[in-house]
């Protein structure tokens, strides 16, 4: 299909190169589509990011070939060794692995990641175009065409039958359209500490400092040995997105548990900061267009994680595109199942982790009896807690009685200790 002016018309425009955008590409152009995929920056480029990538997202980076070359050319580390640290300081590291004796995550610097998943949406047979920030797109309705400009002059218009809106939490474009209506709510932090300069000696470590909650901090080892040092603010607690800057430094000098890990020749590099929109958003659709990734809101709630919602995502978002391309019917109305899709698949896991951030952010308690708990009963209980907060299995198992009675016990244990009355001065 060509426009008035010979340049061909692509099935699909697929706005922002990240995870999101490029997995959608991938397998939209692996059945046969016509897919462009436009990214705002030239690849090698960063993003900021704890750089977890979880079970879920591994599935796909399988697919494509890409955690293979990852693993091939040294440039993962996984997570074995790992656990989480409760607002009272109580811990448990252990060691977690899948059947294949793998992690359940792997920690990969995002200019890495991005750049091959890209790069593997370009093999399916999508055109990647760098270097192309959208200035916006416009629908016209009687032709069924998008037409996508450039903000920089010279570079050319593409036209489309259908968009994917795939541009990060900030989503410029879904913006501009109307779709996304909100700012993102919450926010992260990342730096760099360098490897020979903490003796750091797990792989992924999760903080829970009061004053964060319902948020925290983590720690993750990278491939090149140096650690990725996070905070996220989650709402729902007291501290707000103004404070990260103060937090992220606060917590890194003078939290007992994390300043600990770091130790006190931490050569830590910049810390940079940008925001997450969580949970989904309301509508991800309309004629001719797709919401994915951040920019649809595909952030767990609870743990701030988005990468491996993101792919699940942009795989449900190509395959409703690939029947709507198939039957002619690019509207809202047939696109809707795109959203009842990912809402089955993780979002209503979302609305079980925002009423778990919500209590743990008004009772910590909660996070020392797990952490009691798990001390109790061993790896084979951190095993379950790893499995659950990095999505492989819905948060709604946290509730089972194997799991949900020894924490009950240890908050009864917690209450006990309150009421017992002082000892009497001799």
């Amino acid at each position: 299909m060509q426009n008035p002016n010979g340049r061909d018309v692509y099935d699909v425009c697929v706005v922002g190169a990240g995870p999101s955008g490029s997995t959608c590409a991938y397998y939209l152009a692996g059945q046969g589509r016509r897919v462009l995929l436009l990214e705002r920056k030239q690849f090698p480029r960063d993003k900021l990011c704890g750089d977890a990538v979880c079970t879920r997202a591994l599935v796909h980076l399988k697919r494509m070939g890409v955690l293979q070359e990852i693993l091939a050319e040294g440039k993962g580390h996984w997570a074995i060794a790992g656990g989480f640290v409760s607002p009272s300081g109580i811990s448990f590291i252990g060691q977690t692995r899948t059947e294949a004796n793998e992690g359940l995550v792997i920690a990969v610097k995002r200019i890495v990641l991005d750049e091959k998943i890209a790069r593997a949406a370009a093999k399916a047979g999508a055109d990647l175009v760098e270097n192309y920030p959208v200035a916006g797109a416009t629908f016209a309705a009687e032709k069924g065409l998008w037409t996508i400009r450039s903000r920089t002059a010279g570079q050319p218009a593409y036209q489309a039958r259908a968009l994917v809106a795939a541009d990060g939490a900030s989503s410029p474009l879904a913006r501009s359209l109307g779709i996304v209506k909100k700012a993102a709510e919450a926010v992260c932090s990342r730096c760099y500490v360098k490897a020979d300069s903490t003796s750091f000696d797990a792989d992924g470590v999760m903080y829970y400092p009061r004053e964060l909650l319902p948020g925290y901090c983590a720690l993750f080892r990278e491939a090149d040995g140096d650690l990725n040092y996070c905070c996220y603010l989650i709402p729902g607690g007291r501290c707000r997105s103004a404070d990260l800057n103060r937090l992220h430094h606060h917590m890194a000098r003078h939290d007992p548990e994390v300043s600990r890990a770091l130790g006190p020749r931490a050569r830590m590099g910049p810390m940079r900061g940008a925001g997450l929109r969580l949970g989904g958003i309301p509508r991800s659709y309309d004629d001719h267009l797709l919401i994915v990734g951040d920019a649809a809101g595909h952030i767990d709630p609870l743990t701030g994680e988005g990468i491996q919602y993101s792919m699940d995502a942009a795989e449900l978002a190509a395959q409703t595109l690939l029947e709507a391309l198939a039957d002619d019917d690019l509207r809202s109305s047939f696109l809707k199942r795109y959203q009842q899709r990912w809402m089955h698949s993780f979002g209503w896991d979302f609305a079980w982790s925002r009423r778990m951030a919500w209590f743990c952010g008004r009772f910590p308690g909660l996070l020392d009896a797990w952490a009691e708990a798990t001390r109790r009963h061993g790896t084979g209980f951190l095993e379950e807690w790893a499995t659950i907060m990095t999505g492989a299995r819905p948060k709604s198992q946290f509730f089972r009685p194997r799991l949900v009675l020894p924490i009950l016990w240890q908050v009864a244990r917690q209450m006990v200790r309150r009421k017992r009355p002082e000892p009497a001065p001799s």
